[in-house]
């Protein structure tokens, strides 16, 4: 009898606690609990920034060239590469026979130029008004191909052959397209000013003159048309970008560099970011020997101009290269949280779980600005001072559970108490 009883008993009882376990824990559960959580952190603010270093080369603001379509205008080079040369310097003096001919191929290269000009500018003017309305897109395109007629009736195509065509995207998107055809008029209105420079000279004295301050770069006397290349005395540092680097880095960007030989760190910031793949270059070669780059598209490499504050000395020559820190993201005053501990996360926001007054752990929406080293930097969500939990039960709870929280503990500064005399232990004890 006693051994049914005890058996009987048993079942009463383990089916008593089953069916209270099931009662209290289970997802359907209406009894109230407290959930203990062991991970939480008081959220704070800093600063945080976003670098993007990069290798950068010295190269000059603007770079010149002068044309000369006739070999036989020249008849003496003046000044030779890495010569200092001011506005109004003689390169080269002219054949005063050939001359005429030179001045009549500048003349109709100068016609070419203004035509030409004439018709971006009404490009970029159908472009800004487009703009304004979000119509469809522009295109706009225009080519010349000017000759002149030498003095033996030979005629001589000359190197002016501009073509502008600027396509602007179905989304409304104008920007590219506006700066590619501003970029457009500022060259054409160099080479105007190179070629008016050339005719205003005294024609008694025939000599090919620079228009501008700078440095002789490179004269090409080997090809037609022969040129000269002047680099302009203001320096900026150049480098380039890949298909990532270039969405992240934008105009203004703040930059600092380092440059062997100036004491202290410079500052700066972007001053263009190319539209358009970079052309090869020796700037482009200098870059890739520094910083090679193993990407699926070749092409898809972009120029990026950086300016100083202060000018580039002349105790940093052209091509020499420098460290550059562009600072493509930053917050001041924002709450950093670590990346796991933030859920539901898609295209910048998510939920992250924080205590309220009444000490439960409710989600609360987070907007996320970036992400740096681990941590997402949030743009808003998070208020200074409150307390952060991480636990994967809270994520089961159809509401927000109490939590109760580990005291929290110090840990000695173990460096502190080796270099404590054992005096001020014994004055501790005696205190107490």
């Amino acid at each position: 009898m006693n051994k049914y009883f005890m058996i009987g008993l048993s079942v009463a009882i383990t089916a008593f606690l089953a069916i209270n376990a099931i009662l209290l824990f289970s997802e359907k559960s209406q009894v109230p609990k407290k959930l203990y959580i062991n991970e939480y952190e008081r959220a704070y603010t800093s600063s945080y920034t976003e670098k993007l270093p990069k290798e950068v080369i010295t190269a000059p603001l603007a770079a010149t060239e002068i044309f000369i379509q006739d070999s036989d205008a020249v008849e003496q080079w003046i000044i030779n590469e890495g010569d200092s040369v001011e506005a109004g310097t003689e390169l080269a003096l002219l054949n005063e026979a050939e001359s005429e001919e030179q001045r009549a191929i500048w003349e109709a290269e100068e016609d070419a130029l203004n035509d030409e000009l004439r018709e971006v500018r009404s490009v970029l003017r159908e472009l800004e008004t487009a703009s304004s309305r979000n119509s469809r897109p522009t295109t706009g395109s225009s080519t010349n191909r000017d000759t002149a007629t030498n003095a033996n009736g030979d005629t001589v195509e000359l190197d002016v052959n501009v073509q502008v065509e600027v396509e602007v995207p179905q989304d409304g998107s104008y920007a590219a397209g506006v700066a590619e055809t501003e970029q457009r008029i500022a060259a054409l209105e160099t080479q105007l000013a190179v070629v008016e420079a050339q005719l205003d000279q005294n024609t008694a004295k025939p000599a090919l003159i620079s228009p501008i301050e700078g440095i002789v770069g490179k004269i090409d006397a080997g090809n037609m048309p022969m040129s000269i290349e002047i680099y302009s005395s203001e320096k900026l540092f150049m480098t380039y970008v890949v298909e990532k680097e270039w969405l992240e880095v934008n105009v203004d960007d703040r930059v600092f560099l380092h440059v062997d030989g100036v004491a202290q760190a410079m500052r700066g910031k972007v001053l263009r970011k190319s539209q358009l793949p970079a052309d090869s270059s020796k700037w482009l070669d200098a870059y890739r020997a520094l910083d090679p780059i193993d990407q699926n598209n070749p092409i898809a490499i972009y120029e990026v101009l950086i300016m100083t504050e202060e000018p580039i000395t002349d105790t940093v020559p052209y091509g020499k290269t420098a460290n550059a820190s562009i600072i493509t993201n930053e917050a001041a005053d924002a709450v950093a949280l670590r990346d796991a501990w933030i859920f539901d996360r898609y295209n910048g926001t998510g939920k992250v779980s924080v205590l309220n007054a009444q000490g439960r752990a409710e989600s609360l929406p987070v907007t996320i600005a970036f992400d740096l080293e681990g941590k997402a930097v949030l743009s808003e969500g998070v208020l200074p001072g409150s307390t952060v939990v991480s636990s994967d039960m809270l994520q089961r709870f159809a509401f927000a559970p109490q939590a109760f929280l580990p005291f929290p503990s110090v840990q000695p500064d173990m460096e502190h108490a080796k270099n404590t005399e054992w005096r001020r232990y014994v004055e501790y004890l005696l205190a107490r």
